[in-house]
């Protein structure tokens, strides 16, 4: 494959296909070549489906104000089908074999505190919330450890139950977490999530397209190289070369370091992919023999560091770990023994809860916000404005300085939409 057209986005995830929405509407004249790695499109919000052969990495889950910014141009593509998503209503901790129900909004509440850390818990919640809900204006100033910001007992129950909420946020450590993006992510988490079938959203876009002759798909392309010359650029990919007079990055800088070229690089977004590490995740996907009604969206097992989170055809239990981590084969086995004990014991607890075959994955980059003060220093030196360059633009989670790093995706999608206005 050798094609030439007037945009190649590397990457189909969320990050990539709404790039792909706003700008084919933005340029009706404009061809596209989406380029995608895995075999199935929707990135991250992916959910398992037996048909279709695809596995989830259990974030299919998406908060309020993003949902909020991009549904009115989804349900422009397909009206009248806003059945395909939901909030996430219900959740659960499991203790033992006990697992104790819980509405999904009190999953930052001293109710969780009180299923997982008992009363004395719950009875110090109230630091935490009132840590939480710090003011953006305090926010801005110089961020801290959460162990520094916490002024509470060191030794409090409520910091139990948080570290096993710092983990669904996406910390593998709670006491070395940055202060600032904890907050950010905790209003986030509190303010409610949706799931559901985001990829049907995007089919009568990619058919629409495609029928007009404005856009090829690739799958299973593997990102060899790229280069610009003469005002093209060259992609190398497993499935061919492309041809692009612009370029979209929607991958995050972790993995694009590895083919774009470190002078085509902006100097600040290669200090992030340089100096910064992602969090990531060891996945079990394990997909249903039948539904299971009395599964909860979001089930906390704490005695493993385990959470799962439920789709329409499967369960994914995650297992939060520092990137540094992830290349030592002891500290990943381990993991994957807590991720099947944790789904033996979630299978003991709802007996209806039958599973017909798992698998096993690593994502190096399954988070990609700033974890440690440290980290947040680099991503608050980003200037998307200068970023985004005629010729090479970058969407996704990493690109942009807020914690809540769903406000950076939508962020650098509609300043790449401005930026080639």
């Amino acid at each position: 494959m050798n094609q030439k057209v007037d945009v190649i986005i590397a990457g189909a995830g969320l990050s990539g296909l709404l790039s792909l929405l706003q700008l084919s509407r933005q340029h009706p004249d404009w061809t596209f070549a989406l380029i995608e790695r895995e075999p199935w499109i929707g990135g991250r919000m992916r959910t398992s489906l037996t048909h279709e052969g695809s596995r989830s990495c259990g974030l299919h889950v998406m908060g309020t104000e993003l949902c909020d910014a991009i549904m009115p141009l989804l349900a422009e593509q397909v009206p009248h089908e806003q059945a395909w998503i939901r909030p996430c209503r219900t959740a659960g901790v499991l203790s033992g074999l006990k697992l104790s129900p819980l509405s999904f909004g009190q999953l930052s509440t001293a109710d969780l505190a009180r299923a997982i850390g008992g009363s004395a818990a719950a009875k110090d919640w109230g630091l935490v919330e009132e840590l939480l809900q710090t003011p953006d204006a305090s926010l801005a100033d110089n961020d801290l450890p959460w162990n520094q910001a916490w002024k509470g007992d060191k030794k409090s129950g409520a910091l139990i139950v948080l570290e096993h909420l710092a983990h669904v946020w996406g910390f593998p450590e709670l006491s070395s977490a940055s202060f600032k993006t904890m907050v950010m992510r905790g209003r986030q988490f509190k303010s409610g999530l949706f799931t559901g079938r985001w990829d049907l959203f995007f089919e009568k876009l990619l058919v629409d397209l495609r029928e007009s002759d404005r856009l090829s798909v690739s799958t299973r392309a593997q990102i060899m190289a790229a280069r610009y010359e003469d005002q093209v650029w060259q992609v190398a990919s497993t499935r061919g070369v492309f041809q692009g007079s612009r370029l979209v990055v929607a991958q995050s800088p972790w993995e694009a370091i590895f083919w774009l070229p470190k002078d085509l690089w902006p100097t600040k977004l290669l200090n992030i992919a340089g100096k910064v590490k992602p969090v990531s995740l060891v996945i079990l996907s394990d997909m249903l023999a039948k539904p299971c009604p009395d599964l909860p969206d979001m089930v906390l097992i704490p005695s493993e560091e385990v959470q799962a989170i439920a789709g329409p055809d499967s369960v994914c239990y995650q297992a939060t770990l520092p990137f540094e981590l992830t290349v030592q084969a002891p500290a990943v086995v381990k993991a994957v023994k807590r991720l099947k004990r944790a789904k033996k014991k979630l299978q003991a607890a709802l007996p209806d809860l039958q599973g017909e075959g798992e698998q096993i994955a690593l994502l190096p980059s399954g988070w990609a916000h700033a974890a440690t003060p440290q980290d947040a220093r680099w991503f608050d030196k980003l200037d998307m404005a200068h970023i985004q360059k005629k010729h090479l633009g970058f969407c996704g989670e990493s690109y942009g300085s807020e914690g809540d790093t769903e406000r950076n995706l939508w962020g650098s999608v509609q300043g790449l939409s401005e930026a080639w206005s």
